[in-house]
Order: C-alpha cells, then structure tokens, then sequence
C-alpha cells in the first residue's frame, strides 16, 4: 500500500473510532425589532433546561427583564426569554453571552423521600467517592455518590420518576476535560421537580427512552466508563438549577439491608440492597 493510501486508510479508521460531538442542548434565536431585539431559546432536550443571559458589551439599551435574566425553558420549548430595546434616541448596540444548566430553577427536593440503592436486591457495592469527595464531588457535584459498577453491571431506578433525557452516543472516557460533557447519561425527573442523573453507561447501554415513566427498580442501563472516568462505575445525583452557570445538588437517604432507618452512603463502606 503505498504511503498516501495509507495514511487515508488511517483517516478513515480514525473517523470511524470518533466519537460524535457535543451539541448543546439550547440555542438561542435574534428576531431584530425596530429600536431592538426578542431573544428567544429552544430547548432540544426533554429536560427542562435553566439559560441565564448577560450582556458583553451594551451602549443606549435596556434589557427586558433587567439583565442577568434567568429563565427555565420546558422541554423541547420555544420560548421568549428576554427583550432588548434603544433606551434613547441615539446610537444603540449589545451583545450577550448566554450560559446554560440541567434543571428547573423552581424545584425544590423532597427531603422526606428515601431512595432505593441502584442494584438488585441481595448486591453489595462499595461506595468509591461520596460526598464532599476530593477527586470530583465538589461544587455543583457536592452530594454525588459513585458506586462500584463493573462495566455491563444493571442499574435499576433509585427512584420514580419520568425519563426526560437519554445520552448513549459515546464510547470512551477519560480524565482530561475533553471528556466532561461527552458522557452517556439519563435524566429522570422526580414528582419535586429535581432531575436524578445515572452516568457512564457504556456505548448503546441505556434501556429507557425519553418520556418514559420508571419505577424504583426499574431497568435503566449498563454501566461503562464514558465521560470524565478514571475506569467502570456509576455516578448518580440528584438537582436543581440555580441559575445558568450553577446547580444546587441534594443530600440523599437510601434504603439499606440490615438497616431500619434510612441511610446517608458514605465514602468506603459497602451496602447490599434489601
């Protein structure tokens, strides 16, 4: 094979092996007015999504509603979201800069809800990060849990809710931060309003489709590696939005063998599922 047809073998190889690329989950759309601006944005997920809209740059305009402006947008929504008018006579210019976050700005968690462990009844996983944990369970992770799946290991539903979101594209991970949002997930949104997160299921692993209602111990995926990963687990929260660069995560209680009060997972021990 000479050299040339050899390195587009390669090419070919190497984009076959890609994996896609990330798409953002809202998109903003400029309708122009006279003397200003309607910002509208689409939410292509299922979830609700929560942008907040600042200017970079603003001469001679006032934002309506005042900017910051925070706004949760529905599932697979369109929605107005701010508009942008001349103040004065004169010349008149903006730019913004949006950013977005998983959630409703609106929900608030259930605290009397006890979750059930994400693994058939009788299995003990150990808890390999928990809450507060150094390498990764900070900030809007705070109260994250990672459990100890093997890679192709079931996960049930911890709790009830309606699948909102469904990621399965990817087939690597990695722990650079070209693999932070390249990770195989579901999102399953809770009576409360707050959305449970299950990630790192491997290449095709998910088993739920979007809008689907789920019940604790319900099959949701296999478990893999994708994403932001160090190897094979499960990594499961549960939040809500506080704005478009933050999320508010939850402490949680689970039901655990040998126990009669519900239980805070902690970092280390292991827990069989009753």
């Amino acid at each position: 094979m000479s050299v040339k047809r050899w390195l587009f073998a390669a090419l070919l190889v190497a984009v076959a092996a890609a994996d896609p690329e990330v798409v953002s989950p809202v998109s903003p759309r400029q309708v122009d007015r006279s003397g200003g601006a309607d910002i509208y944005f689409t939410n292509r997920l299922g979830c609700d999504m929560t942008v907040t809209l600042e200017f970079s740059e603003e001469n001679n305009v006032v934002a309506i509603p005042p900017f910051p402006c925070t706004r949760t947008i529905a599932g697979h929504q369109e929605v107005l979201v701010s508009r942008i008018r001349q103040a004065d006579s004169g010349a008149w210019n903006f730019r913004y800069n949006y950013f977005w976050n998983y959630g409703n700005l609106d929900a608030r968690h259930d605290d009397s809800v006890v979750y059930s462990l994400p693994y058939f009844s009788g299995t003990s996983m150990k808890i390999n990060q928990g809450y507060h944990g150094k390498l990764s369970h900070t900030g809007d992770d705070e109260y994250a849990t990672d459990f100890s799946f093997d890679s192709d290991t079931p996960v049930l539903a911890a709790r009830e809710g309606v699948v909102v979101s469904v990621e399965e594209r990817f087939s690597k991970g990695g722990s650079t931060q070209y693999f932070r949002n390249r990770v195989n997930c579901v999102r399953v949104r809770h009576s409360d309003g707050t959305l449970g997160e299950y990630d790192h299921f491997r290449l095709n692993g998910v088993e739920v489709e979007e809008g689907q209602r789920v019940k604790r111990g319900d099959l949701i995926g296999y478990s893999g590696a994708t994403g932001f990963v160090t190897g094979p687990h499960l990594h499961f929260v549960v939040y809500s939005a506080i704005d478009g660069h933050k999320r508010r995560s939850y402490p949680i209680r689970f039901r655990v063998a040998g126990k009669s009060a519900p239980v805070e997972l902690q970092q280390g021990e292991r827990y069989t599922a009753p």
